[in-house]
């Protein structure tokens, strides 16, 4: 669902990054440094949903992981290392 909707804004008013699994990495936390700091955007809210597929993913076992492709398997191996 496009937040604009959520939040009965307009399309393109509302800076929105969406990531699996709501991973913090250096990507994502540039993404919100640039929002602050060059477009003054003064709120930051962080969204997730239940059933979250990233996350059930990192639950796997870490050879089942091992097997996803490269950028996956590293994003899943941070999530597993958050959950654990």
């Amino acid at each position: 669902v496009p937040v604009e909707i959520v939040f009965d804004q307009g399309l393109g008013d509302m800076f929105v990054v969406r990531v699996a699994g709501n991973f913090l990495d250096n990507t994502t936390t540039a993404s919100l440094e640039y929002a602050v700091h060059h477009l003054s955007v003064k709120v930051l809210m962080v969204m997730g949903h239940e059933g979250c597929g990233a996350i059930k993913a990192a639950q796997l076992p870490t050879a089942d992981i091992g097997n996803e492709p490269a950028c996956l398997g590293n994003l899943l191996a941070g999530l597993k290392q958050g959950l654990n």
